[in-house]
């Protein structure tokens, strides 16, 4: 996990009004659903994927968070992914959430996917050639 920006894909998230918790901050299960999207907007984005109309689609076996510091609404924040092992049937994504104002990382995770047939979501397949050739640009 890097602790300055040093990825070379970024996106960069606008929170809502409703991710705030009774806490007065983002709520731990917005920094998850977070890391999914800047992912899947990666896959859609920069390897030309359509999860709608693909027969392959990745599912998420594993995730992790380490939070250093709570984002409040209406921060913004930049999150920077990359990957971290790239595998046959899965990779390990990398990825880290800053404070748009400090440039300080707030929370830093990795999220598994593993390439199934959306049939059945059980028979691991191969990464598809052009997500495997983007992954490895970043």
């Amino acid at each position: 996990m890097k602790k300055k920006i040093e990825y070379s894909y970024i996106e960069k998230v606008d929170t809502r009004f409703g991710d705030n918790d009774i806490f007065g901050h983002l709520n731990n299960v917005i920094y998850y659903s977070i890391f999914d999207s800047v992912i899947n907007k990666f896959l859609i984005k920069r390897c030309s994927y359509n999860p709608l109309k693909s027969d392959i689609i990745a599912i998420s076996p594993e995730t992790r968070c380490k939070f250093r510091k709570s984002f409040k609404y209406p921060e913004n924040i930049i999150a920077g992914l990359s990957t971290f092992k790239i595998g046959i049937t899965s990779i390990i994504y990398d990825i880290s959430l800053f404070s748009e104002k400090n440039k300080t990382s707030y929370a830093e995770g990795y999220f598994v996917h593993v390439f199934v047939r959306k049939q059945n979501m059980t028979k691991k397949v191969p990464i598809p050639k052009k997500i495997k050739e983007e992954l490895l640009k970043i």
